[in-house]
């Protein structure tokens, strides 16, 4: 059972700042190595799929059907750049136009069956390079991190919603 404080914490406050600071320094590194990785995984899921276009086809895929100006949002990019890859995997057969089903006049981005390969394939890559980074860790151990993981993200999210307090 995860706690969210302890006597312990309350006994040495400085111990637990101690062991913040070397959490977020593990996550910065954490996001360094991430990010290095993240391009040698997504050049091989698709080699005939850029790694910018991957990336707009994860989040179509993962988020569903949605306009242009959100999916540049969502990839926190420039929505001329992201039209233009839009632009080629719309001619690569990756992604369609749909119009948009609340208002008849937009239209909306959405995954061809390509497409979905191209995220499936991904995904696949995706676990296979974390299964063979974690083969030595017990379920356990795996399930715990996976878990802890996932706290930290919707803390984040929860923070991020509320303008950063």
């Amino acid at each position: 059972m995860l706690q969210t404080s302890s006597r312990e914490d309350r006994a040495d406050p400085g111990r637990r700042d101690q062991r913040i600071a070397q959490l977020a320094e593990g996550v910065a590194r954490l996001q360094r190595t991430l990010g290095r990785a993240r391009g040698q995984i997504l050049r091989k899921a698709r080699e005939d799929v850029e790694q910018a276009s991957q990336i707009l086809i994860t989040y179509l895929a993962g988020g569903g059907p949605m306009r242009l100006g959100a999916l540049a949002t969502a990839v926190q990019s420039d929505p001329s750049t992201v039209s233009r890859q839009v632009a080629g995997l719309v001619r690569d057969g990756y992604v369609e136009r749909r119009p948009d089903p609340d208002d008849r006049r937009a239209v909306v981005l959405a995954v061809t069956e390509a497409g979905e390969r191209a995220y499936q394939d991904h995904v696949r890559m995706r676990a296979e390079r974390y299964a063979g980074l974690l083969a030595g860790w017990s379920t356990e151990d795996v399930e715990t991190l996976a878990t802890l993981l996932h706290r930290l993200d919707d803390e984040i999210e929860t923070r991020l919603m509320d303008g950063g307090r």
